[in-house]
Parts: structure tokens; sequence; C-alpha cells
């Protein structure tokens, strides 16, 4: 028998005292509902019998000890924050955060029409954050095993996100679970029974999930799917484990997108892909298929999207969010068709990512972040783009730091940018700041 509202719970560390709610949802292991410890809202998810084992106790426990990840890039997980135990059904169930689901979608709802699409550079952040906390949680020694769709929610208009349904995580290589994954997410070894779920299945579930983001489409799913009269287990593991053949494989062309209005959306998006995420999803589905060891990592995600991210333009006829990288040709709107007049653009030379740019569009914050990604609290901003406030025709950067920067300009003269001040968007300008130098080119 599962728990009524308005049933009273202690939790078993922090000895909570909880009225139960309103029932949320429910899915395969058991059920959400809404709880209250005096003005704190939390959720509680409550196991079915067959999941309330042991084993699945210790492994909530355990999480409970050790506490999320840290960081900002741990803090998006909705961790388990203590144990709760009806001692006369033996059942038991753990709180954790309670997210609004207003303002928060899942991709579900987004492809019903039922919450607005993300915008591309909100898709970027989006992807951006996902990879990121994957990358925390797998540095302290976690595996995540069921990262899907289903347990990534967003803000399609900030790009703010939370994974769910962190009752799954284990020690990497150690610890057991009672899911093995969302078989769609599943690598093949783990379909073929030929490994256990690690940090290498979690970074194939990692760039299925993010396809799906991208493209709204399963990377798998081509004519061999498209060919399947029922869709049942032997099926699946054919596609996803004896036969997988990416969709957009540049040489095997035998799981292509069949020639059906139903994957029109999906040719359209990847026809709308910049090339560098292309490039990643090809080595994922490729050679990343069946070697794990060359999978595509957190860390090659967040370089990508955060170059897209910084080198964003917009078009001058419908204002659309466009995706532009340094190495890219002169490009029409993705919506409108309109040629884009690529913005002036800080580059900035690295001493070990290289080269790196900032399309230098109004009100454009710039941030450290792309000197290690893998450190989001490490990160500041350092500048934002700007008009002047009695002549909008003159465009300047802001120091947003407490040092000064040193211009050094195309006719030979130089200044110091105070805390507060700008310098003027001036092409050919040579900046020093934070340790690092740039200039601005056309």
């Amino acid at each position: 028998m599962s728990i009524m509202t308005g049933q009273t719970l202690t939790s078993s560390e922090l000895k909570l005292v909880i009225r139960v709610g309103a029932k949320l949802g429910e899915g395969g292991q058991g059920e959400v509902f809404q709880a209250e410890e005096g003005n704190t809202a939390y959720a509680l998810k409550w196991y079915n019998a067959a999941q309330a084992t042991p084993d699945q106790k210790a492994a909530i426990a355990a999480l409970v000890k050790h506490g999320r990840p840290r960081g900002e890039a741990g803090s998006r997980f909705l961790w388990p924050i203590d144990l709760v135990e009806d001692a006369q059904s033996g059942r038991f169930g753990y709180l954790m955060q309670l997210m609004n689901t207003k303002t928060f979608a899942s991709l579900g709802e987004i492809q019903a029409h039922r919450k607005p699409a993300p915008s591309y550079g909100t898709m970027c952040r989006i992807a951006f954050l996902a990879a990121s906390s994957y990358k925390r949680l797998h540095m302290e020694g976690y595996c995540y095993r069921d990262i899907s769709r289903r347990n990534l929610l967003f803000d399609p208009i900030r790009g703010d996100i939370f994974i769910c349904d962190n009752d799954n995580v284990g020690i990497a290589n150690q610890s057991t679970c009672q899911v093995m994954g969302t078989m769609e997410n599943m690598p093949p070894e783990l379909i073929l029974k030929q490994a256990e779920p690690s940090t290498k299945s979690d970074l194939h579930a990692l760039s299925v999930l993010l396809f799906e983001l991208w493209i709204w489409h399963h990377p798998l799913h081509g004519l061999k799917e498209f060919q399947v009269r029922s869709w049942d287990l032997p099926a699946k593991i054919r596609i996803y484990g004896e036969e997988p053949v990416f969709v957009f494989d540049p040489q095997d062309q035998s799981n292509r997108l069949p020639d059906d209005p139903d994957y029109n959306t999906a040719r359209r998006r990847w026809a709308q892909c910049p090339k560098i995420i292309k490039d990643l999803f090809i080595k994922a589905f490729t050679v990343g298929l069946h070697h794990p060891e060359q999978r595509v990592t957190e860390g090659e995600w967040q370089r990508a999207f955060l170059r897209l991210l910084d080198g964003m333009v917009y078009c001058p006829g419908c204002a659309a969010e466009n995706m532009w990288t340094l190495d890219a040709e002169p490009c029409h709107c993705w919506h409108c068709r309109t040629l884009l007049m690529l913005p002036p653009r800080l580059v900035v030379k690295h001493p070990t990512r290289g080269t790196y740019f900032f399309s230098l569009v109004l009100g454009k914050q710039l941030s450290t972040l792309f000197t290690n990604p893998e450190e989001e609290e490490k990160a500041r901003l350092f500048g934002e783009v700007m008009q002047h406030p009695t002549n909008p025709q003159i465009w300047g950067i802001r120091n947003l730091t407490t040092t000064a920067w040193r211009a050094s300009f195309p006719d030979g003269s130089r200044k110091e940018v105070a805390p507060g001040r700008a310098a003027p968007l001036t092409i050919g300008m040579e900046l020093d700041f934070e340790g690092l130098s740039g200039e601005i080119v056309a």
C-alpha cells in the first residue's frame, strides 16, 4: 500500500517531520509527492514495493551521506536530501528539492508545443550546463547510469537546467544498481551485456541526449528502424546493440533517414547544426559506438557549446540568433535567409586553450569561463559591450574587473581603462586584461 495524502512521516537523519501532499507524478520505480515541513516544500519520491529493496535503501543512504556534487555544476542535481521510511509497511522513499514545473520543461513538452522551443543560444547554454554537471559527477567518482531525455528538465527561456532521478547514481565500477539505463541511450556493450554501466557508458548516453535535444531525433533511428514491423525487444537489441549505424554516418548509408515526411524535422535541424557540433556527433556515433575510450568527453562538449554561445550573431532582418565560428564562411540567417553582417570580434590567444573569440554584439557579457570551462564557479565577467550614453553610434567594452586594462590603438597611442570605464570598440585595438591579451578584428 502506498502512502496517503495527509500522512505524516519523519526523515531518517535530519528528523524532518513532513506531511505528504498531492501526488505529482509516477514512473517505473515509484510515485512522487509534494511534501511540506513547516513552510518548506519538498518533493518525495516513494518506491514501489518491488523497488523498495535493502540495496536501494543503502544506495540512497550513501548518496545522502556524500551529498550532491560540489560547485555550480553539482547544484543542478536534484540530489537525495534524506531517507523517509514507513515503519508499518517497510516502504521508503527520499526527499529532494521541489522544482517549479511551470518554468521548467522536458524535451517532450517542447516537441509537443506545450512549452516554447528554446533559441539556439539557450540550447547552447542547456547543453553546456548538462555536460558540465555530468563532468562534475564523474570527477567525484560516480556514474549516473540512466542519462536520458526523461531526466533533464530545462528553462526554455533562460537555459537553466535540473537533473532529476539521481537515485540510480553509484560509484563507478563498484556499486550495484537496479537500473542499467534507458535502452535508447545505452551503448552496444550494455545492450549486449558485455559490460556494466560506467562513466564510458554515460558518455554515450550524454551524446544521445544532446543529439535528441538538437536534432529532435534518435541518432540510430533510420531505415533500419523504419523497416521494423514490430518494435519489440529483439528489434531494439538489433538496432541499438547488434547493428547500430548512425543516421548521418558519412561512410555507411545503410541507416540513412528514410524519404518520409516524418523525418523532415531531423533532416532540417541537422542541416542547421554547426559543423563543430556535427563533427562531435559523427565521432560519438561512428568510432565512439564501439570504442568506449574514443567517445566524446564532457569537456569536448563544453568547449564546443561555449564557443558557439560566445560567437552568437543576430540577423539584421529578423533578429534571429545564428551560430557562427571563427573558421566558418559568411552565411545566411537560418530563419529568413538574410545575409549576415558579422560583428567585430575580440580574439584572445590563450596559452592552453588556443585562439578564442567573442562576437562583440550589443549587450554581450564577456566571461573568463573559456579559460577553464570545468570550473564554473571560478569564472567571472570581465567586460560588457555597451553604447555611449550620449552617442549610441559609439560602442565600447566596459571594464567589469577591479583592475585597469591597457589598451593599445592602431595609431600607436596607449590608454589605461579604469574599472567601470569603457574602451572604444576600435578595429585593431589590443587589450591586456586578466593576464590575457586580445585584439579586436573585423
